[in-house]
């Protein structure tokens, strides 16, 4: 799909390098001028963004998308060593998801020792280290392949934000959605080719700012938010589908199970030289921080 826009003296041909290139060769396509924005889901590019994956680290309790999409953005603006790690394009801003379900067909999940064997579709970083830790076996499977992996029983569940469940059909074939509140949701970026944007009359880049940063960031999290809700309000209407909403008990074993890979996963990049303790504290006061 292209889209033409024109504005006085500027057309702006907008080419969506994931429609061109696919998600996990976004970034790239966008740096080298095949799409003039990209817009990606960190977690489809494991170990490339070590310091922004920092955000992912299970158990911060972040509880929905605006207060995600909070902190990942204040993350990045704070962080010389985040920005360091987008060097190759213009960031216009960064955003994330909350809270995190995983939707099975056969299995309903209540308890820990219940995900312990199931394959279960994640992307990198915290959700898929947690997993791990219970003893399931995360797969790391696109977007667009989810629905036949699931509906064909090559995986037992897939572990993602309700809007995603929604958005790639996953509410037609899932039976049961488990709500892991040590989750965190997946975190995006959204740029453009540096070069693309020099290009751009002063005029044009204003603009873009005007709604890009804190605005842009603030509206996808608002956004993310009410299309979650349609989605649970959907599964809720639909006959033989159930939305399980973990015991404290069982909450906090998935939040002591956190701990363990919240070093597991900050250590090797302190060891590396990265403030990854930095972040994540920072992650941890911006929790607290954050206002409605």
């Amino acid at each position: 799909m292209v889209e033409e826009a024109t504005k006085g003296r500027v057309k702006v041909v907008i080419y969506p390098a994931e429609a061109i290139s696919g998600a996990k060769e976004c970034y790239d396509a966008t740096i080298s001028g095949i799409g003039d924005i990209g817009w990606i889901a960190i977690g489809h590019y494991p170990k490339r963004f070590p310091l922004t994956e920092v955000y992912s680290v299970p158990g911060t309790g972040i509880k929905n998308s605006k207060m995600a999409s909070y902190v990942m953005w204040n993350l990045y603006k704070k962080f010389p060593e985040i920005q360091a790690e987008f060097a190759d394009v213009k960031v216009l801003t960064m955003h994330a998801f909350a809270p995190i379900s995983i939707a099975t067909t056969k299995v309903p999940i209540r308890t820990l020792e219940q995900v312990k064997g199931l394959k279960i579709r994640a992307t990198a970083g915290g959700v898929s280290e947690l997993l791990k830790a219970a003893g399931a076996s995360p797969m790391l499977i696109g977007p667009g392949d989810i629905y036949l992996n699931l509906e064909r029983g090559v995986i037992d569940g897939n572990a993602m934000g309700w809007e995603g469940h929604g958005g790639f059909g996953i509410t037609e074939i899932a039976k049961y959605y488990t709500v892991v509140p040590a989750f965190i949701g997946p975190q995006f970026a959204l740029f453009m080719n540096k070069e693309k944007w020099n290009s751009l009359p002063a005029d044009i880049q204003q603009a873009i700012e005007s709604v890009s940063g804190d605005v842009g960031s603030k509206h996808y999290g608002k956004g993310d938010d009410t299309e979650s809700q349609g989605v649970i309000e959907r599964i809720r209407g639909t006959e033989g589908t159930e939305i399980i909403d973990l015991t404290r008990a069982e909450a906090a074993r998935w939040n002591a199970l956190a701990k363990p890979t919240q070093d597991k996963m900050l250590d090797p990049l302190e060891a590396k030289g990265l403030p990854a303790r930095k972040v994540y504290d920072e992650i941890l006061r911006l929790v607290k921080e954050y206002k409605e």
